[in-house]
């Protein structure tokens, strides 16, 4: 999935999930429900693997 599709998919925007993927921005607990739920993992597989 590209970060368009997945931004796409959030509704967050495009530049935040840039932000997030570079580091240089914290992603907030509801963001990562939000990028779980589009990639169809859990919140704790999202976590193991970031």
């Amino acid at each position: 999935m590209t970060q368009q599709e997945l931004a796409e998919r959030t509704g967050i925007s495009l530049a935040v999930l840039g932000s997030i993927e570079r580091g240089n921005r914290r992603a907030e607990e509801q963001m990562l429900v939000q990028i779980a739920d589009a990639l169809e993992i859990t919140l704790q597989e999202l976590k193991e693997r970031s």
